[in-house]
Parts: C-alpha cells; sequence; structure tokens
C-alpha cells in the first residue's frame, strides 16, 4: 500500500477570502474568461495589488466572465493592467473590456469608456477600504 502523505497528516493550504491588508481598496474586475490568467500576473506584478479571490468563469446574468476580487495599496498596477490590455488587443485582433467595480456590483468603469486617470480618481473615490482604516497618501 502506498502512503501519498509519508506518515505525516495532511495540511491543506490556507484559502484566503476576504482582503486582509489594512486601508487597502478593495476593487472588483471583470474581463472575458479566455484572459483570466493574463489578468491575474498583471494585476500583481506591481507589487501594489494582490487578488484575494479570482473565478476563471462565471455567470453573471448570463454573461460568462472572468471575475477577480482585488485588495489594493496602490494604483500603478491600473496603468499596467491598461498597457497589457491595449497590447492584447492589438495581438489577437479581438476586442474586449475590462470592467472595473466596487461593492462587487456597483459599475465604475471600463478601459473602453474612461482614461485610466479619470477611472484611478473614481476607484479611491468610491472603492472601500479594508478595515475603513484609511492610508497616509
Amino acid at each position: 500500500m502506498v502512503q501519498w502523505w509519508r506518515g505525516r497528516p495532511f495540511q491543506p493550504k490556507e484559502k484566503v477570502t476576504e482582503p486582509r491588508t489594512p486601508g487597502a481598496w478593495v476593487v472588483t474586475i471583470r474581463s472575458v474568461p479566455l484572459r483570466y490568467d493574463e489578468l491575474r500576473r498583471v494585476v500583481e506584478s506591481t507589487g501594489e495589488a494582490r487578488v484575494y479571490f479570482g473565478e476563471a468563469l462565471a455567470y453573471l446574468h448570463g454573461e460568462a466572465v472572468a471575475l477577480l476580487r482585488v485588495e489594493a495599496t496602490g494604483f500603478g498596477w491600473v496603468e499596467a493592467l491598461q498597457t497589457w490590455w491595449r497590447q492584447a488587443q492589438k495581438r489577437d485582433g479581438i476586442p474586449f473590456d475590462v470592467r472595473f467595480y466596487v461593492r462587487d456590483r456597483e459599475f465604475v468603469g471600463s478601459f473602453q469608456r474612461d482614461r485610466v486617470e479619470d477611472l484611478v480618481a473614481r476607484l479611491r473615490e468610491r472603492a472601500p477600504r479594508v478595515g475603513g482604516v484609511p492610508v497616509a497618501q
């Protein structure tokens, strides 16, 4: 008989389903399911944001979407995400959008409709904070 754990009890990884960084902004991103892995990688690439919950394929109001819930200590990742979004559209020739929400359902903006500066300003203003504690800027 094979012992997979070699005498040690199974220790599952701790699942994080809620934001933990005090004072971080909480933002929800929705886009096309095909782009989930790339979206996640780009969001976390700057070190200012962490995806605490992600679903590669969710159905919301009959629409298939990739869903990422992000806690962010800054917003440099939004510009990096827009740069990637433009390159991906040119590379593949398939138009898609990246939409931003707060409180999971309140639409804030998207890359097709808004400039990055306006989008970041609205996210700073409207996104809830973890613990309700403002971060010194």
